[in-house]
């Protein structure tokens, strides 16, 4: 008995620190280990507190990846399903949104303007067509769906604002809780607004939600439904048109029957990033047309879907654009008793 427990303080003794360490922690797990309340135990005590301090501090800042969903196979969508179809197709691609956190509204079997805004974000997120037109592409993306992050490492609630795809994502918990097609700053020059005459252009940068105006409100430049603001005059807010390329003033329009439950997922201070490639002064159009446009790229897929692109681009980017903020929104959600709300 005294042999062994001298063999086991000369080992301890004389080896290194790591080594100490390995034995300690592989006699540790021996069953006969008796000799323990002797002397050698006085190591493995003084480092056992180190391993657990460091695994905890580990796991507090370990940002969890974001939970991938599983494939689905989805019926073939022929030659497209749009707007005005409805069927059993349409309710399982609509279901198959509503899963991925794309809203389509009702889950009805109804291909709505509620369905096309959802559709179109998932073209915008995976840099399709931006036709609002159940296709291949769409298929095959809600198919083998995953998701992107801007910001991963940032805070878990947040809000990230694409300005190249124009999606907003919505992040709780670092997963995704929504995400919506936005139509952001256009670059146009326009006057009329609380600081007269300047550029339509959504800054990026690193941004938090400060002021919330429920119902409507109208300002100089138009009507909005349920804003919230971010950066100055910029705020999320609801509006009757959401175009698939950059429209607005220098706000993130979403669709209003996202933007009636929109503020509710968010709070006060919550970070908003603005991410990707902000416009330049004048290179956009929103006012009245112009001899020449300084671009036509941006939109040229999104608004073949109604009329020939070279004759809608002019024509229903500018007037629509600006109308609908005064004129077709104010309308379309709750009655004139209620509007509008002052900031």
């Amino acid at each position: 008995m005294v042999v062994t427990s001298l063999a086991i303080v000369v080992v301890i003794g004389g080896g290194a620190g790591g080594y100490a360490a390995l034995v300690n922690s592989q006699t540790a797990s021996g069953a006969a280990r008796t000799p323990g309340p002797t002397a050698a135990p006085a190591p493995s005590t003084t480092r056992a507190p180190a391993p657990s301090t460091t695994v905890a501090r580990t796991t507090t800042t370990t940002i969890p990846a974001i939970a991938q969903p599983k494939d689905q196979v989805l019926p073939a969508p022929g030659n497209g399903i749009r707007e005005g179809a409805r069927g059993s197709a349409v309710f399982i691609y609509e279901a198959r949104m509503k899963a991925l956190h794309f809203d389509p509204g009702p889950v009805d079997g109804v291909f709505d303007q509620d369905t096309e805004y959802a559709v179109t974000t998932v073209q915008k997120y995976f840099g399709l067509p931006r036709t609002g037109v159940i296709d291949t592409g769409v298929d095959l993306a809600l198919t083998h769906f995953h998701y992107t992050a801007a910001e991963p490492n940032s805070e878990p609630d947040r809000v990230e604002i694409d300005l190249d795809r124009q999606v907003l994502t919505l992040f709780k918990n670092w997963q995704p809780e929504l995400l919506t097609t936005t139509s952001t700053g256009s670059g146009d020059h326009f006057c009329g607004g609380v600081d007269g005459c300047q550029y339509a252009i959504t800054p990026t940068g690193h941004f938090h939600f400060y002021d919330l105006v429920k119902g409507w409100q109208k300002g100089k430049l138009g009507t909005m439904w349920n804003p919230y603001y971010f950066n100055g005059s910029d705020a999320v807010h609801g509006l009757d048109s959401v175009p698939a390329y950059p429209a607005s003033h220098g706000c993130a329009r979403i669709p209003m029957h996202i933007a009636d439950y929109f503020y509710t997922l968010v709070h006060q201070g919550e970070s908003v990033f603005v991410v990707g490639t902000a416009k330049k002064a004048g290179n956009g159009y929103v006012g009245p047309v112009p001899t020449t446009l300084p671009s036509t790229t941006t939109t040229a897929t999104t608004v073949k879907k109604s009329t020939p692109p070279t004759t809608v681009r002019p024509a229903s980017t500018p007037t629509t654009v600006k109308k609908s903020t005064t004129t077709t929104v104010k309308p379309a959600k709750p009655p004139t008793t209620t509007t509008p709300t002052t900031p």
